[in-house]
């Protein structure tokens, strides 16, 4: 049973990664109080092969099966009603900012933080209205190696939304320009069996992305301990630019919008809009305020993070809080990866 609910969590991660933009992996995975084992697994892979791969096992197959389930979903949605689908993107993206500001708003103070969100936020909108060609970004034709080595840099790019917190893996992917390629590459899943090239370029994406999660689990300590606030505005940047990204390529660039602009799904649009924005106004207060989810989900990231790293104590967490529990020094490192299957019994 404790795999089934490891598996069920790591669908749920999964799909809303890759379905639901303004929602990152790493946040479903400190909600589902499964974060700190995930980090030190796949830290300690090597080191302690055996119980980390059995626990990543179970993980990963969730998560590329929740990861399928929304491609295939997104993709057939965004088909049929990209009007309606847009619009759902743009509420959930927008209706991100203004809690992102409130957390982000005591880092406007500091000048190298502004700085740096200028920069990231300056090379994505450059990159995206003059380097990537948007809804061009296809593999109808598969060029060999450049698609390959490319794709793998995507994954190792997008590797950072499962190991560092608050950053979103649908936003990252959207400010390269490669969401919509890979959810048409994922969702058609019967040329993804049948077509090798097709299923070559996806293991080269699935190769990327352990890779990247692999040696970023190995920094994340010294990232997390020495550029926490800088990491944020990282990922605020990307938030902030990502309407203006969706927007050129899935309406500009999109002549498959126009087509589809019609009454009923413009009507479509403007509710979910409000659904996506309401998602991430006030659905997340209130579910801090019964204390359904973590209040300080950020705070707490960044101290599990460095904690299942260093084989470190957690702080004593607030109640009600939806914190893990304290891994004491006298719990041994063989321990610490079943912590998430203790919970769930």
């Amino acid at each position: 049973m404790n795999k089934i609910v490891l598996y069920l969590k790591g669908a749920l991660m999964g799909f809303c990664g890759l379905a639901i933009p303004g929602l990152s992996s790493s946040t479903i995975a400190i909600v589902m109080l499964v974060y700190y084992d995930m980090i030190y697994a796949i830290s300690h892979v090597f080191s302690k092969p055996k119980k980390s791969l059995a626990f990543l096992a179970t993980l990963v197959a969730g998560y590329a099966s929740g990861a399928l389930v929304g491609a295939v979903a997104v993709n057939t949605v965004y088909e049929r009603f990209p009007v309606a689908m847009t619009g759902a993107v743009l509420g959930f993206l927008i209706g991100t900012i203004p809690r992102m500001t409130v957390e982000t708003r005591k880092d406007f103070k500091k000048p190298v933080n502004l700085v740096i969100m200028g920069v990231v936020a300056a090379v994505f909108l450059l990159y995206s209205f003059l380097v990537s060609a948007g809804q061009d970004i296809i593999f109808e034709t598969i060029a060999f190696p450049k698609d390959y080595i490319t794709m793998m840099c995507v994954g190792i790019v997008t590797s950072t939304t499962l190991v560092i917190p608050g950053v979103d893996f649908a936003v990252t992917l959207m400010a390269m320009g490669y969401y919509y390629a890979l959810i048409n590459l994922m969702g058609d899943f019967g040329a993804l069996i049948t077509n090798p090239s097709r299923l070559f370029l996806f293991l080269a994406y699935v190769i990327g992305y352990g890779i990247g999660s692999f040696f970023l689990s190995k920094g994340l300590r010294y990232l997390t301990k020495r550029y926490p606030r800088q990491l944020h505005c990282v990922n605020y940047a990307l938030v902030c630019v990502a309407p203006l990204i969706v927007i050129k390529k899935c309406i500009i660039d999109n002549p498959n919008f126009l087509a589809h602009f019609t009454g009923p799904q413009m009507v479509w649009a403007i509710v979910l809009a409000a659904a996506g924005f309401f998602a991430y106004t006030w659905v997340p207060f209130v579910l801090r305020y019964v204390g359904l989810i973590p209040k300080n989900t950020m705070e707490t990231a960044m101290q599990e993070a460095a904690a299942a790293k260093a084989g470190e104590p957690m702080p004593e967490a607030e109640p009600h809080h939806g914190t893990r529990n304290t891994v004491s020094d006298a719990d041994t490192e063989d321990t610490a990866i079943s912590g998430c299957q203790a919970q769930s019994k």
